[in-house]
């Protein structure tokens, strides 16, 4: 797959850099709704009203989505003029600040910090972007589904570990729970001088100007394409539902059974375990024997039922049956939505079609939060009814806009 041992070791780096980032990007999902909304710390004052801090909860989560949409493309850009290597040092050394910032902002219990932090993160994501680029330069098209399917697989094993290590190491009666921010810190300075010995610069073809903005060109060219829309639309409106749930529902869980970061933490690397599987091998059985269009379908209606049904549990128990439903709908929905979009777009535009999607699903993760903090604090059922809500929504507009659209042409890019 490798040309030289040289390649090995830097893909190996690469390995290593996305599982990271996926650690410190999954970390903080079982962390922060418990360590807010306990009384015995003191984020906030005395007497604040519930609706507050559910809604300053789902800003602080907002926050990373609307640093990434800006800084995703900027580091892309910047990658494509100086080169993936001086890029990821530079994105790792300010994600590794930015989890100080946080670990600072918990132990002081400061809302400010907390905020600043989770935004330096957020503006280093790119490297996620960064990572599948230089997994391409380093492979010819033969070898490259493999070389992404081995690059996914681990960083899903990431996405697996960080909620599990974030929920043991949030104990408030450790640092007031900074531990899991140190740890995301820690992790990033060792990648830090990972990338720095052993990353070998994978782009040769550095472009001689920096365009900050064709993202935001990209996303008028490829909502152009009718047929490109539809699918876009559908992803957003997709992503906005799974927002609600995947942000809140560990919000939910706390305000109804009283639960702390170390059992939200098993539940969220469950639902990782669960979503690796369902991506990772039981998509492959089902494309073999299914259209992409009848799994979307499908998937996206048992995704919308077990968010649904996330409410009506009194006890923990039935949530280990729950979640498996919610997830392999959703997994599988989010999957083929990206390879449906893949295959609809035309070659010259695979780049810009699926960094569109990339930016919509950021826009989905800024949207969900900024909405779902407000109704939390309204009622705590509500932000995942209007989840489940929003994934029939994607499903409805699917079936009747994407399907139309086929009958007709779509303008050339």
């Amino acid at each position: 797959m490798f040309k030289t041992d040289r390649d090995y070791r830097t893909f190996l780096t690469i390995l290593l850099t996305y599982t990271l980032d996926l650690v410190g990007f999954s970390i903080v999902f079982p962390v922060l709704a418990p360590l807010l909304l306990n009384p015995e710390l003191h984020f906030f004052s005395a007497g604040t009203a519930e609706i507050v801090k559910t809604s300053m909860l789902g800003f602080i989560f907002a926050a990373f989505g609307i640093t990434q949409f800006f800084g995703a493309p900027v580091a892309g850009a910047l990658a494509d003029h100086y080169g993936r290597y001086r890029v990821f040092l530079a994105t790792i050394a300010l994600s590794f600040f930015g989890y100080l910032l946080m670990a600072l902002g918990v132990y002081s219990q400061s809302l400010a910090w907390l905020i600043i932090g989770r935004m330096v993160t957020g503006f280093c994501s790119g490297n996620f972007a960064l990572a599948q680029s230089a997994t391409a330069d380093l492979t010819d098209a033969k070898h490259r589904s493999k070389a992404f399917g081995i690059l996914l697989g681990t960083g899903g094993l990431g996405f697996v570990a960080g909620p599990w290590i974030g929920g043991k190491l949030a104990n408030p009666a450790w640092l007031f729970g900074s531990g899991a921010f140190l740890f995301a810190a820690i992790a990033a300075f060792l990648n830090f001088f990972m990338v720095y010995f052993f990353f070998v610069e994978t782009w040769k073809r550095k472009e001689k100007h920096v365009n900050l903005l064709s993202t935001f060109k990209d996303i008028g060219i490829v909502f152009h394409r009718k047929t490109l829309r539809n699918i876009l639309i559908t992803y957003l409106l997709f992503s906005i539902g799974w927002g609600f749930f995947l942000i809140f529902s560990p919000t939910y869980l706390v305000q109804k059974f009283s639960i702390g970061s170390s059992q939200i933490g098993d539940i969220y690397a469950y639902m990782a375990l669960v979503w690796f599987f369902a991506s990772m091998y039981l998509n492959k059985e089902l494309t073999a024997k299914f259209s992409l269009r009848a799994l979307i379908n499908t998937s996206a209606f048992i995704a919308a039922i077990g968010v649904a049904l996330y409410v009506c549990p009194n006890t923990l128990w039935p949530y280990w049956y729950i979640i498996p439903i919610a997830l392999l709908g959703g997994a599988l929905c989010w999957v083929n939505l990206g390879t449906l979009l893949s295959i609809e777009s035309p070659e010259a535009m695979q780049g810009r079609a699926l960094g569109v999607s990339g930016s919509m699903w950021s826009l989905g993760q800024v949207i969900a939060p900024l909405v779902a903090g407000p109704l939390a604090g309204w009622n705590i059922q509500s932000p995942l009814l209007a989840g489940a809500l929003f994934i029939l929504l994607s499903l409805v507009y699917f079936l009747f806009c994407y399907h139309k659209s086929r009958k007709s042409p779509s303008p050339r890019s």
